[in-house]
């Protein structure tokens, strides 16, 4: 069975010959590169640098040696283009180890290894002070109005770090001929790997909104300025329908997982919203949107969404989502048991197959094993799940138990 059958079954809620792996496919399911080169070293596969994609989680894109050592499944759409090296620079992580990060990137540097992240427009984004791992957002270009504003500009709502692209993004898929050469290269990645490809697509609505008014600002603005909202909403509902029936009509044939989000609809203790609030605004959003794609694809839907989301799952479930991740079963009401009880026959659970917190950095890789044993127990059975992570791989987990948690995802997947 190939990797792209494997994950479509899993998707489809039936057994096969094991349950999928993923390790780097979106991201929110892939490793800081950081434990990636320490994890290459210790296999010995460090021969090149490192790609470290995401500019502001840190992240490296995992190669073929690692994917093939861990039987990894999945793939992001994104390795279609690593071909082009002039595309990569090399940067020196806090660690002082190498890798290479993409060249476009706009980066500048203080007397005090302060690295601040801007636009084309030389706007700062955001920020990694040299005491932090990752980038922050600094700059939210509605922050400062008392409501979002009448008359919304499409320029205004790409000033945000989030929207700086990925080496994937770089490609302008509305100019004709640079849209020719993204079909060719993920087609390319589909006739050449038997990999399940994932292409993220954005299209968030909550995180969005908080990207461009600020977090606080933003739920305020969900009860007590619904008509700014649903006029930010239609704003973005028009670029993102563009955006699908470009990208289905083009490559929707070689895509298997369209993934929306990150959109954290929760926190470790409850969901940002009233389930009502979220059923009233997002909900019929989401719905259109998925509609869309099921009714134009094969593709699936995947949706990220971080936190204590028990209280929505329902709704995005009639709302058409095929996939959740990153299943964080720590925070309340997440409990394994409960999320596969209730939802397990509707949503397919990515992820949730180790505790990030308290497991993976700081025990040992007995005790991570075990782990990810008892939740294969419970999430497996029936299809209906594909192993990752509780979210990234962070920068202080050791590269035994990285080793130790995808060894076991293997052993203890098999039907």
């Amino acid at each position: 069975m190939t990797s792209r059958e494997r994950v479509k079954q899993a998707v489809n809620h039936r057994e096969s010959d094991r349950v999928p792996i993923d390790l780097g496919g979106m991201r929110s399911t892939g490793i800081a590169t950081i434990t990636y080169n320490k994890l290459r070293k210790k296999l010995g596969i460090d021969k090149s640098l490192s790609r470290m994609y995401d500019f502001i989680q840190q992240l490296a894109y995992p190669e073929k040696e690692v994917m093939e050592r861990f039987h990894i499944d999945a793939i992001d759409a994104g390795q279609a283009f690593l071909k082009k090296d002039r595309n990569w620079r090399e940067w020196t992580m806090d660690d002082g180890s190498k890798c290479l990060i993409p060249k476009y990137l706009n980066i500048d540097i203080d007397k005090s290894s302060t690295v601040f992240l801007k636009d084309n427009n030389d706007i700062v984004l955001g920020k990694k002070p040299s005491s932090s791992l990752y980038v922050d957002q600094i700059y939210w270009v509605y922050k400062d109005l008392p409501q979002i504003p009448e008359i919304i500009r499409d320029e205004e709502l790409s000033m945000n770090m989030w929207s700086i692209p990925c080496p994937e993004g770089t490609v302008d898929i509305f100019d004709d001929d640079q849209f020719e050469l993204f079909k060719n290269n993920i087609k390319n990645l589909h006739e050449n790997t038997d990999y399940a490809i994932m292409l993220a697509v954005g299209c968030n609505l909550f995180e969005k909104g908080t990207y461009i008014r600020g977090f606080d600002n933003f739920l305020v603005d969900i009860y007590t300025d619904r008509e700014g909202v649903e006029r930010l909403h239609a704003k973005l509902m028009e670029k993102y329908f563009m955006l699908l029936d470009r990208i289905l009509k083009g490559v929707g044939d070689y895509v298997d997982i369209l993934i929306f989000g990150g959109d954290d609809l929760g926190y470790t203790q409850a969901g940002f919203m009233s389930p009502d609030k979220f059923k009233e605004i997002f909900k019929p959003k989401f719905k259109k949107m998925w509609d869309f794609v099921h009714t134009n694809s094969n593709c699936k839907v995947f949706l990220h969404s971080c936190g204590s989301i028990y209280e929505y799952i329902s709704h995005l479930i009639d709302a058409g989502v095929d996939i959740l991740n990153p299943v964080q079963t720590t925070a309340a009401n997440m409990e394994p048991q409960k999320l596969k009880r209730e939802f397990g026959k509707d949503v397919t659970f990515w992820g949730g197959g180790c505790n990030t917190i308290d497991v993976l950095p700081s025990k040992t890789p007995e005790e991570v094993k075990e782990d990810v044993k008892r939740r294969m127990e419970i999430f497996a059975k029936d299809g209906g799940f594909v192993f990752n992570q509780i979210h990234n791989v962070l920068s202080d987990v050791p590269p035994e138990n990285v080793i130790a948690m995808l060894d076991a995802a293997y052993e203890y997947g098999k039907y």
